[in-house]
């Protein structure tokens, strides 16, 4: 039998976006079952979704955690109820441009796979992923080299054997939002398993869908980003105290740039941040 494929999504909210992101997997990956979870508390969200997935040409399981663990969490539980041989971990507000495998030729095996972004902007991938690679990708606009076997690959968009994934123990929950998939591959990376890039397997993100909702759900991203960043920096043993540092002088910088620009709400939350990473209260 080919090797299987399933396609996870976890969704807050995300009918709209799911919706392009089936008619994509029609174009080039038409019989890959779906798996979506939901983190919306509203049980109407999951009647919208179950409505689009009627349509789709494969089937499609849609599960409803109204407490919205993450995204983490949320992913290792749909893989917990996967029978495929490859998860395919797909955000929302992703589509599916060109698919390069097929049953007689798979995917590589003891891998974590990531696609290349048609928006070269959108392109999250890296050999490491230090502080002073976060300040030299934000201030110095430094693009990190490609993996070719360390370094890591978006969660945004990416495929791995579920018998490794579970290996390796799946997405750590410990991470609300962000930083959750460069962790994941530092310990698959220690585990043996490769890191690579699919230059054939190429995918569009729109980005920030998810938290450009509203002013207080961006600025809870902020918050969600800073505080997985420590605790990965922390983790990895790197300076915490340059990340906070960092922190401030870019949220500040960013807050001037946006009020200046008329975007108040944006302001204040970068001020927000730059609080936070001071020792102020989040709230």
């Amino acid at each position: 039998m080919p090797p299987t494929v399933e396609v996870l999504v976890v969704s807050y909210a995300s009918a709209a976006e799911i919706e392009h992101l089936l008619a994509s997997l029609v174009a080039h990956l038409p019989d890959a079952p779906v798996a979506i979870r939901e983190h919306a508390g509203d049980p109407a969200a999951c009647a919208v979704l179950a409505q689009i997935a009627s349509a789709h040409t494969a089937p499609v399981r849609i599960e409803h955690d109204p407490t919205n663990p993450g995204f983490g969490a949320g992913c290792n539980a749909l893989a917990a109820g996967s029978t495929a041989e490859f998860l395919a971990f797909f955000n929302p507000d992703t589509e599916l441009l060109a698919w390069p495998w097929s049953p007689a030729d798979p995917p590589p095996r003891g891998a974590v796979i990531g696609p290349v972004m048609a928006d070269a902007a959108h392109q999250h991938y890296g050999r490491r992923f230090r502080v002073r690679d976060e300040i030299a990708l934000s201030w110095l606009r430094r693009r990190p080299r490609r993996p070719t076997g360390r370094g890591y690959v978006s969660g945004a968009a990416m495929l791995i054997e579920r018998t490794e994934f579970a290996r390796i123990g799946g997405f750590d929950p410990g991470y609300f939002m962000f930083y959750e998939d460069i962790d994941l591959c530092v310990r698959a990376n220690a585990a043996g398993v490769a890191t690579l890039v699919a230059p054939g397997w190429s995918m569009r993100h729109a980005r920030h869908s998810s938290t450009a909702t509203s002013d207080r759900r961006f600025a809870d991203a902020l918050r969600w980003s800073y505080e997985s960043a420590v605790r990965f920096h922390g983790a990895q043993g790197s300076p915490v105290w340059a990340y906070r540092a960092y922190v401030v002088a870019d949220a500040a910088g960013r807050a001037v740039v946006h009020a200046l620009s008329g975007r108040g709400g944006r302001a204040r939350g970068y001020l927000r941040l730059a609080r936070i990473a001071l020792g102020g209260s989040a709230s």
